[in-house]
């Protein structure tokens, strides 16, 4: 097993790279011979040990599916999947199935990333779309055609052979459908955008509307509020199946103005940018810079 050995006074302590599993057992073997000054001959101590077994039950489940509306486009580019506890730490690609409006699984969908893409505490896990066949005439679109098709149905299926951090199944199947509507190719226009101030001396949250679903992870933090450019720390919250962002500040409001700061990787459900289409060709148009171009929406509390 990967890990570190440290000596403590008197004492060899390994500590894994990875926290070892409930219920299975393990071999250690020290060879006392190999420490400088000990007798060559000395034998090898061997020994097994296990931490306690958790409960075999299953009781993991599928908590929440992004987007959470029950419309995407055909264009869709990722989807995240929330579970009740923490996941192992494979990949999970091979237990979730995309079915189209006939029942037929729908082959080749999803990329088959690994498990770079959960999130910390994995209890979230990202599913991303194959771009190429996503994006209008790249060659996987024009040999495979997009996966979704407008006009249909996807069903997304998760099979409960996904194993959570104990190696348990999950406590049941999930399947959700989705209504698949035509390809969205416009970019993000923050005048559509609807800024509702609260008033100063409280700490009602400012929230801001969107006229279509944006992507709830880029959501959590690809906005912010700033005042004199100085960001504010505060808590986020998406609703309205993504169409709506509200901040809640630490500290109540102080008459003034202050700023709305959207970066540009915030996107839509299609991979639209502010400004930009996903669909875009012209790559000069990109932005090279290390640090992301940022776009300003003033509103005033009063």
């Amino acid at each position: 097993m990967l890990g570190t050995h440290t000596i403590e006074a008197r004492a060899l302590r390994f500590t894994p790279a990875f926290p070892f599993d409930p219920g299975r057992p393990y071999s250690v073997r020290f060879d006392p011979s190999r420490v400088p000054g000990a007798p060559k001959s000395a034998p090898p101590l061997l020994a097994t040990i296990a931490r306690p077994a958790g409960d075999p039950t299953p009781s993991t489940v599928v908590t929440r599916v992004y987007p959470s509306g029950d419309v995407v486009p055909e264009n869709l580019l990722r989807m995240y999947v929330e579970f009740s506890a923490p996941m192992g730490r494979r990949s999970g690609i091979e237990h979730v199935t995309l079915l189209n409006g006939s029942g037929r699984e729908i082959p080749g969908a999803i990329l088959p990333l690994d498990y770079e893409f959960w999130s910390p505490d994995h209890r979230r896990f990202t599913l991303f779309f194959d771009p190429g066949r996503v994006k209008d005439g790249i060659l996987p679109n024009r040999e495979m055609g997009r996966p979704l098709t407008g006009g249909g149905a996807m069903t997304l299926v998760i099979s409960r052979e996904w194993r959570d951090e104990h190696g348990r199944p999950l406590k049941d199947d999930y399947r959700r459908t989705f209504r698949v509507s035509a390809a969205d190719t416009r970019p993000l226009d923050t005048a559509s955008w609807k800024i509702q101030a609260p008033s100063a001396g409280g700490r009602n949250a400012v929230v801001v509307a969107f006229p279509e679903p944006l992507d709830h992870g880029l959501l959590m933090r690809a906005l912010g509020v700033t005042r004199d450019r100085a960001p504010l720390d505060g808590e986020i919250a998406v609703d309205a199946q993504e169409t709506r962002w509200a901040f809640t500040p630490r500290d109540p409001w102080r008459a003034g103005t202050y700023e709305l700061l959207a970066l540009d990787i915030l996107e839509d459900l299609a991979g639209n940018q502010i400004g930009r289409a996903f669909e875009v060709d012209n790559f000069d148009t990109v932005d090279k810079s290390p640090d992301p171009q940022t776009s300003r929406l003033p509103f005033v509390i009063r």
